[in-house]
């Protein structure tokens, strides 16, 4: 795969040199595309912040990466995406993303999905199909609800479970009708991560004699092997492939990121093109292959803020903004094509107008805080002009506080100043902002 990337580079390469005329190629303009991806792995999620663990986060924290991804132009991938791209037919963005979960459990539907619909995000959850039956056994049918109903006093609703927020905290798992109206949104891909093969008769991970997941028991014989994982593997894409709508399974979790080489056999055999291993930390290169790319796990103590944070050019601009219709010039830098401008200054600039806010830094949360409609008070370091050099600046990791929600916002911090884009503090604080191309003006309605 690589060798074919390499050469199809080379022959874009040639064809530009052609098409100039015979003229010498830049050395710049024959660097071959980047063909590494970061994957993401995600497992439970939590509205309670006192039950996060090693794989469990809480919804605000997947919330927050997810909104990093699409505020810093991330563009989500599937593993048919994939695949397509390594036939051929596809491009790879300048800023892929992967996002998995692996098991299926039921906040993937119920706390995950929402946010994908709300973000523009996407993701693959490889489910263990076993246990994706007995959620759909646990799932009483429209039928068994009236009749118990008829039984039953009407009982008060649970807190956080209503029509518009329908979360069965009874059951663990994903049921095939949740995983068919993900699928059927394009939002998600539904995965194997085998069919019952997390060795629940040993204990699970840290089975005896190193017999974990898909990994070949003592003496096991090729012929034995294929025949016991064929059989998981089979069908597990056959209740996949049943039950949600879904075409084909494009992708496999290694169960505790056990690998055994002859499981590759299998997945060529089932047609599973794309198989990761658990988190080993490093974006993954598809230009070696589809098979064992290496992941990202994402816990409570590392956000994708903080792994993905971005590094940048900055050349210092003058904005000219109006405020209803009075103009101004605001120092700003200019960092990937978008003049980001100092918070305060934006603050100062709005003081006098019904969409004024104010502006304080948290230190002990090391996040600025926001209120919208509220007095600012200078503190005179406002518009302050900026050196005159280019500088190379990373993206600020925390979110930003606005009216007591956090949000995660594209922001950089340069010499302890906070740079936002004009748009995103319009949208964090309720005034309007839109861009007069002709005039080459910010107009802010405020």
């Amino acid at each position: 795969m690589k060798r074919k990337l390499r050469k199809s580079a080379a022959l874009t390469a040639l064809a530009a040199v052609l098409l100039a005329g015979g003229a010498a190629l830049p050395r710049a303009a024959a660097a071959e595309p980047d063909t590494r991806i970061p994957i993401l792995t995600y497992h439970d999620l939590t509205r309670d912040p006192e039950n996060t663990d090693s794989m469990t986060i809480t919804d605000e924290r997947f919330r927050l990466d997810m909104e990093f991804l699409q505020e810093f132009g991330y563009t989500p991938l599937l593993p048919k995406d994939l695949v397509t791209i390594q036939q051929g037919n596809m491009e790879m963005p300048d800023k892929p993303v992967m996002v998995t979960f692996d098991d299926g459990y039921q906040s993937n539907y119920a706390i995950a999905y929402p946010i994908l619909q709300q973000t523009g995000m996407k993701a693959v959850i490889s489910v263990v199909a076993y246990n994706m039956e007995s959620a759909e056994e646990e799932t009483p049918s429209a039928d068994d609800n009236m009749e118990d109903a008829a039984l039953q006093e009407p009982a008060e609703p649970m807190e956080g479970v209503s029509i518009e927020n329908p979360e069965d905290l009874s059951r663990s798992h994903l049921s095939w009708s949740e995983m068919r109206e993900m699928v059927a949104s394009g939002l998600v891909e539904i995965g194997s991560h085998t069919y019952n093969s997390h060795n629940p008769q040993y204990g699970g991970n840290g089975a005896p004699d190193g017999i974990n997941g898909v990994m070949r028991r003592k003496n096991e014989t090729f012929a034995q092997y294929s025949e016991r994982m064929g059989d998981d593997l089979e069908q597990s894409i056959a209740l996949i492939v049943e039950n949600t709508g879904q075409a084909q399974v494009n992708y496999f979790a290694y169960p505790f990121g056990a690998y055994d080489s002859w499981m590759d056999q299998l997945l060529d055999k089932a047609g599973v093109a794309v198989s990761v291993w658990s988190n080993n930390g490093k974006s993954a290169d598809i230009a070696d292959g589809l098979r064992n790319l290496p992941r990202y796990g994402i816990k409570m103590e590392k956000s994708v803020a903080q792994l993905l944070q971005q590094t940048d050019t900055a050349l210092p601009a003058l904005a000219t903004v109006s405020v209803n219709g009075k103009q101004s010039k605001l120092p700003a830098y200019n960092i990937g094509g978008n003049n980001y401008v100092r918070v305060r200054d934006v603050a100062v600039l709005l003081m006098d107008t019904e969409n004024g806010f104010d502006v304080q830094w948290n230190s002990a949360r090391n996040c600025v805080e926001l209120t919208s409609q509220a007095a600012y008070k200078p503190i005179g370091t406002e518009n302050k002009p900026l050196p005159k050099e280019t500088r190379l600046v990373q993206s600020f990791t925390e979110p930003t506080v606005a009216d007591g929600t956090t949000r995660m916002v594209a922001s950089y911090q340069v010499d302890g100043y906070t740079y936002y884009k004009l748009r995103s503090l319009g949208e964090l604080c309720g005034f309007q902002v839109a861009w007069d191309e002709a005039e080459q003006v910010v107009e802010v309605t405020a």
